[in-house]
């Protein structure tokens, strides 16, 4: 039984990075199908989470691509293969938690330089 006055304590996640809030949109690829238009909740070194209108399955590795923010002018796409750690339906959507897989120096550089601007934003 729970007490009412005192809520259940607060769970910490097994997340290795912090994860920042964000939204906007990313396209999401499972080999062999199309892509589809997820939306970004959260992104971090080590992942993201995403809803999507499709469902998608654990251990399934993806690959997204995501716009960057670098100035009004220019917006490259960075694409990042990562696994499906979980997912499952919420409401008429499914979310998913993706974790990066390894990747070069060069597009690991240019990720850590997007979540700087998107902490920058935060403040």
């Amino acid at each position: 039984m729970t007490d009412p006055i005192f809520p259940k304590p607060v769970v910490r996640e097994r997340r290795k990075y912090l994860r920042l809030t964000a939204m906007g949109s990313v396209n999401l690829t499972v080999q062999g199908e199309e892509p589809q238009e997820a939306y970004l909740s959260s992104i971090g070194r080590g992942g993201l989470g995403v809803y999507l209108h499709r469902e998608i399955k654990a251990k399934q590795l993806v690959v997204i691509t995501l716009k960057l923010i670098e100035n009004e002018q220019s917006n490259p796409e960075l694409k990042i293969a990562a696994r499906v750690r979980w997912a499952g339906p919420v409401g008429r959507l499914y979310m998913a938690g993706l974790q990066f897989e390894p990747m070069s120096d060069q597009r690991y550089s240019l990720l850590l330089r997007h979540l700087n601007v998107l902490e920058e934003m935060q403040l």
